[in-house]
Parts: C-alpha cells; sequence; structure tokens
C-alpha cells in the first residue's frame, strides 16, 4: 500500500511538470474590432476594448500573405498578446477577398461566426488607426439601427445569391459613421 503512494506521488510530480501553464485573463488583450485589407499581401489591424472610458483602446498590426498568414500573426501584433475569440466586429476593405475572409473567419478557432460585417470606405486599417474608439462607435450604429449580418449570414447570402448587402462606414474627426450600404457581389 505505501509503496503504491510513492508511485502515485511520484506520477502525479512528473504530470505537475508537463502540464501547459495556463494564462492569467490579464495576460491577453481581447480583439473587438478586427480590420482586414488587401487580398496578397493581407493587412489586418486589432482593436481591442477599452477598460475604461479614460483609456485608448490597445491595438496592433499585422501582415501576411494570405488572410490565415496575416491570422497566425495577430497574437503578437502588440505589445501584449492578443486573443481573437471576442471580437464583435469584422471591417473589411473594398479589395478584400471577402469569400476567403468570411470562409476563414468560420474556420478558425478563435473566430467564429457571430461577428458582424462592414465596409470600410477607404483604407480600412488607416480609418481603425483614426478612429478614437471603433468599438464603441460600430456598437452606437449598431443602436441606432444600423443592421450589419454577421459572418455566417453574410457567406450564406454570398453563396446562394452571389451578393451581400453591407454597411459602409467612414471615419470623421475621429469617430466612425454610417455612410450607406454596399451590395457586394461574388467575384466571378
Amino acid at each position: 500500500m505505501r509503496r503504491m503512494w510513492v508511485v502515485s506521488i511520484l506520477i502525479a510530480l512528473l504530470l505537475c511538470g508537463c502540464a501547459p501553464t495556463a494564462r492569467e485573463p490579464d495576460e491577453l488583450a481581447l480583439v473587438r474590432v478586427l480590420g482586414v485589407d488587401g487580398s496578397g499581401p493581407v493587412r489586418l489591424h486589432c482593436v481591442c476594448g477599452r477598460d475604461t472610458p479614460e483609456d485608448a483602446p490597445l491595438r496592433g498590426e499585422c501582415v501576411g500573405d494570405t488572410f490565415p498568414a496575416a491570422l497566425a500573426e495577430a497574437p503578437w501584433a502588440s505589445t501584449q498578446e492578443l486573443s481573437l475569440t471576442s471580437v464583435s466586429y469584422l471591417v473589411v476593405g473594398s479589395q478584400v477577398d471577402l469569400d476567403v475572409v468570411l470562409r476563414q473567419a468560420l474556420e478558425d478557432e478563435e473566430l467564429g461566426a457571430s461577428a458582424t460585417v462592414w465596409v470600410a470606405l477607404g483604407d480600412g486599417e488607416d480609418m481603425l488607426a483614426d478612429c478614437e474608439d471603433p468599438e464603441g462607435d460600430l456598437t452606437l450604429l449598431t443602436h441606432r439601427g444600423i443592421q450589419a449580418p454577421t459572418v455566417v449570414e453574410a457567406l450564406a447570402a454570398l453563396t446562394t445569391h452571389g451578393t451581400v448587402e453591407l454597411p459602409c462606414i467612414r471615419e470623421e474627426n475621429g469617430r466612425l459613421h454610417a455612410v450607406g450600404v454596399e451590395q457586394w457581389r461574388e467575384e466571378e
């Protein structure tokens, strides 16, 4: 019996050394708005939520040859490790391959189907960089009745009908404003 206890303790000690270390939530910054520009190379602009209204949101930028390659760089695109598990808004530039971005968002372990999709007029990365609080502005536009499809809804419309309507936004004086709707067509 005593021998069994010793073996059990030794096994437990060995397993403790092999277990992955858990990250503290404070060590991760949750990305709320993900901007996507280009189709090759692809540039991502990550904007995290604010801790307090006085704080500036943490931001990160990365580039990859493809959308999946850029996503792989996103966690290390800032001074703090970024997590894409809480993306609420996907802001795409006019030059992206929307079908690829939407499909990859659904396949990605962190991204998902619930983020809403918006079109940036002009350079989306610059627009998000110049905006003081992209998440707050997009949330306000949503509360004002601007309807943006989720990733899964946009992909379903694009696949089924070959077209999807996406709300357009632009930055002016540090704020995001809605400026109509764009009929996005699937590339032939």
